[in-house]
């Protein structure tokens, strides 16, 4: 039961790889006096989220253009086959709102009580500078500072959590999100990893994600052997090894269609490929929320990039293997099939790189 929602629904979201795009979603009912109930089926522990339909948590741009994602704009909980959740608080202008039912939920909204109200703070504030974020006006960069407070605040609650829950299923799935985030540094990743009740977490999903990206890590390390990539979930649709370039330079690219930054560097990429012809392979490999279709249609419609294409799925998760956070990543292995460098983000210190290492 939670107060706020106006009768306005829910709407719940979790991964399904066996849906079109990748998660499954669904509507919530809800009562008048904020009463609401739902049932579902989980084969496994899962994280969820779920979202009231309720305008005033939508932190909108004032410009009219788009929204700022705030997970204070959320519920979050813990599902987990039998399980059974219960949740109550209000909606304000953010879900001040937290699960309980289990140790795993009591923790995560031990977690969440603390964050959301910061975390709400600040994007009201990114809401009120809007388009002015960069502007040396002192008023902004006032704000600026004082959200830069708010969320070096969060991080360091988020990490005290984790150093403090050391056998919690929400810790665990905490410190793989702030991986993917870039909240942490990889030796703090791992330090963290290395104290955490294996005994007790490594049945969770999350734990196991976590216990990959820092294996990944690890193996991705500068001078390490490049890990293998073997696949025939290819954009040619025949297998695809990695070992099988050997005795060239080779850019792995890790990326998205729905990624801005990693499509617009295509086009350098291919001007490299073309300036080191027979020095140089390129090796794309996508993370993609459906089944595929929008990588496929994407590589139609833009036959320059058809170099060697791999596409991450649950089967062959390359992103977990390699723990790439950031997109793009992009990874340069020597024709020994040794790491050279790896970059995050799309910026001309790879093309460099290459150039120093090609000419």
């Amino acid at each position: 039961k939670v107060s706020g929602l106006e009768s306005k629904p829910f709407r719940i979201f979790y991964k399904d790889a066996s849906q079109p795009r990748g998660y499954f979603s669904d509507t919530i009912s809800v009562n008048s006096d904020g009463s609401f109930s739902y049932s579902f089926h989980v084969n496994e522990m899962m994280y969820i989220t779920a979202s009231p339909g309720v305008d005033r948590v939508i932190k909108r741009a004032k410009n009219g253009k788009g929204f700022y994602p705030a997970k204070s704009s959320q519920l979050q909980f813990i599902a987990k086959p039998g399980g059974k959740v219960y949740v109550t608080g209000k909606v304000t202008d953010f879900v001040d709102a937290y699960p309980s039912g289990d140790k795993d939920n009591d923790d995560l909204a031990r977690l969440n009580r603390q964050i959301n109200p910061l975390a709400n703070k600040s994007v009201n504030m990114m809401i009120e500078i809007g388009d002015r974020y960069e502007s040396d006006e002192p008023e902004v960069k006032k704000t600026r500072s004082e959200m830069d407070k708010l969320d070096n605040q969060i991080i360091d609650i988020k990490k005290k959590f984790i150093q403090e829950h050391t056998s919690s299923a929400a810790a665990a799935w905490l410190l793989s999100d702030m991986m993917i985030r870039s909240q942490v540094t990889n030796d703090e990743a791992i330090d963290f990893f290395k104290g955490m009740d294996k005994e007790k977490l490594v049945s969770t999903p999350f734990y196991v994600e976590v216990a990959k990206r820092v294996d990944g890590i690890t193996a991705t390390a500068i001078g390490n052997e490049v890990p293998d990539i073997s696949s025939s979930n290819t954009y040619d649709k025949k297998k695809f090894d990695l070992k099988s370039l050997r005795g060239k330079y080779v850019v792995l690219d890790f990326w998205g269609t729905w990624c801005g930054p990693c499509v617009s560097g295509m086009p350098k990429m291919k001007e490299y490929l073309d300036k080191y012809k027979g020095k140089l392979e390129l090796v794309g490999v996508a993370q993609e929320s459906d089944d595929g279709t929008q990588w496929r249609n994407f590589l139609n419609k833009n036959t320059n990039y058809q170099w060697h294409q791999v596409l991450s799925r649950d089967n062959e998760d390359y992103i977990l293997k390699f723990s790439v956070a950031g997109f793009p990543t992009k990874i340069i292995v020597d024709p020994r099939g040794k790491i050279v460098q790896r970059f995050v983000g799309e910026d001309d210190a790879i093309y460099n790189k290459l150039d120093e290492l090609l000419k």
